[in-house]
């Protein structure tokens, strides 16, 4: 699993970060499957976020979004997942893939 650094919000007690799982590879299709997530959790205990919205993430060159509701409470060290999309990501000709 790839992890990015902590990434901060307009609220300076929520914080999110960007997750990326390979699933599988295939050598003959010279792809892989795998999985992004955007988690975010708040610094500060005691209080909650929560509302609607909506989360975006550009993955491989294509733009996905999901939608955010009211039941994905953020709270403290929460890690509440906010966007998860599987895709499979094509390698390039050497197999190469960043």
């Amino acid at each position: 699993m790839a992890e990015s650094s902590y990434f901060p919000t307009s609220n300076q007690y929520i914080k999110y970060q960007i997750l990326v799982t390979e699933n599988s590879t295939s050598v003959a299709n010279n792809t892989s499957s795998v999985t992004v997530k955007v988690i975010a959790w708040r610094t500060n205990q005691g209080y909650s976020t929560y509302g609607s919205g909506t989360c975006y993430c550009n993955i491989n060159g294509t733009s996905y979004s999901q939608g955010i509701n009211s039941s994905q409470y953020i709270e403290y060290n929460s890690d509440t997942v906010l966007f998860s999309q599987t895709v499979t990501i094509p390698h390039n000709a050497d197999g190469s893939k960043s």
